[in-house]
């Protein structure tokens, strides 16, 4: 563990590679073999109307999210192992969940508008199949990037950023009800989800000492 570790240390990217790699594949096979075994509906869901408009703020969500594994990579590397630690973790036990209980919704309305949002909307879903769905990892990880940078150093006086990721979080949480990506009970057991492991979002995985030297490097 501890040469894994090290490893780790001395090549994040690959790393990070190596890791998305095991994940997009292990992901695109539930997606193309797994059938639902349960689909996941709630009351709530039915209140909650389409609104294509959201499309917005659930595709900032890949800006935000690579955006901001590139600035701790380059500015806090403390940062960038907690968010790899919280965010990674949580990607492979909703992975788990999947293969074990495929799950699946039955939500998505017939789009009859014809704007750029409804468009990209159509794209989405034509690429990301109503399958592998609760708890939701879009969610997930907008919690737990989000808590990541309430803890950060390097955000500590910088409460617009705070502030800002809050509001940002919240409205990629609500996309996912409004495009019809989500139920509620994806987004409640994402949220159960990023509470348990919320402890790996400040506590390091590595050695105080080389983290430090990895910061004074980086900064």
């Amino acid at each position: 563990m501890r040469k894994l570790r090290q490893w780790t240390l001395n090549h994040p990217l690959q790393f990070v590679s190596v890791f998305m790699l095991v994940y997009f594949t292990w992901f695109s096979l539930l997606e193309k073999y797994a059938q639902p075994v349960l689909m996941i509906h709630s009351k709530l869901d039915d209140k909650i109307p389409f609104c294509e408009y959201f499309i917005v703020p659930y595709l900032l969500w890949f800006v935000w999210i690579a955006g901001t594994f590139v600035y701790f990579y380059i500015k806090s590397r403390d940062d960038f192992y907690h968010a790899c630690r919280y965010m990674f973790t949580g990607m492979i036990v909703c992975l788990i969940i999947y293969t074990l209980i495929p799950n699946g919704l039955n939500l998505r309305p017939e789009i009859t508008n014809n704007n750029i949002f409804s468009r990209l909307v159509d794209m989405i879903w034509s690429v990301d199949t109503a399958t592998n769905v609760c708890p939701s990892i879009h969610v997930f990880n907008s919690i737990a990037i989000n808590t990541v940078i309430q803890h950060s150093n390097a955000f500590k006086h910088k409460k617009l950023v705070h502030v800002g990721s809050y509001i940002l979080a919240l409205a990629i949480c609500m996309s996912t009800f409004f495009l019809k990506q989500h139920s509620v009970v994806d987004v409640f057991w994402a949220c159960v989800l990023g509470l348990i492991l919320y402890p790996l979002s400040y506590k390091s995985a590595f050695d105080d000492s080389r983290e430090s030297e990895y910061n004074v490097k980086a900064s």
